[in-house]
């Protein structure tokens, strides 16, 4: 399968009004609610990025 016919993985960072940053998490083309709060963005996109790393690795093993 090409990287142009694979659904979008991606991890997005929000800042909201109060000063606090969440996540959205989209796998395989749905994206999930948000998901926070964080002090700071780059506490959010680890722990974004751990919790994409883990669902990719958890869809991987499913197909074994």
């Amino acid at each position: 399968m090409t990287a142009g016919n694979e659904a979008v993985s991606k991890v997005k960072i929000e800042k909201r009004s109060d000063g606090k940053f969440f996540y959205a998490l989209t796998f395989r083309g749905v994206t999930r609610p948000l998901i926070g709060p964080f002090p700071n963005p780059f506490e959010a996109a680890a722990a974004g990025e751990a919790a994409l790393k883990a669902l990719e690795a958890r869809a991987g093993a499913s197909k074994a």
